[in-house]
């Protein structure tokens, strides 16, 4: 049993059915998933160990502290408080420092392997129910990208998640 504590511990490994099994990664996405990782197949969705592209320390930290800065605009998000809406804000405002980090790291990130910035949709309020059709950066049109419905914008390294899973 994990006991009350379970939430001040470290996050135990990433299960090996949750991992990229891939032989080769062709392309990925920079997203934070809650975990320490923020590395993703863009092909399978499977978490990609960092090791496995290769990139240096500075790419690494430069990550590391966008993920830092995400997740916090997130968890305020999610504690639906007085900031629930401001971090919102923050999070779907493509010029908002946030995703201009994000995007600088993607741009590092494809001189090693072709890649691409997440781009979530769920949470806009003025989303409706079709998969987006346009780029939230350029508005050019998106094509399919990978499974589950995602859309990307080659120009831009953009994927677009309009339906989370």
């Amino acid at each position: 049993m994990a006991g009350p504590y379970w939430k001040l511990r470290p996050a135990p490994p990433t299960p090996k059915d949750e991992l990229c099994g891939g032989a080769t990664i062709e392309a990925i996405t920079l997203r934070d998933s809650l975990g320490p990782n923020c590395v993703y197949c863009l092909r399978c969705n499977g978490e990609v160990a960092p090791e496995r592209i290769g990139f240096g320390h500075a790419i690494a930290e430069d990550m590391a502290r966008w993920r830092f800065v995400y997740r916090g605009l997130h968890s305020l998000w999610l504690d639906s408080t007085e900031y629930e809406q401001w971090a919102l804000e923050r999070l779907l405002d493509p010029d908002g420092a946030v995703n201009i980090t994000g995007r600088k790291v993607v741009a590092r990130l494809n001189e090693y392997v072709r890649s691409y910035y997440w781009w979530s949709m769920h949470n806009d309020p003025l989303m409706d129910d079709a998969p987006p059709a346009t780029c939230p950066y350029c508005n050019g049109s998106l094509a399919p990208a990978g499974r589950r419905g995602l859309q990307k914008c080659e120009l831009c390294s953009v994927v677009v998640a309009w339906n989370d899973f």
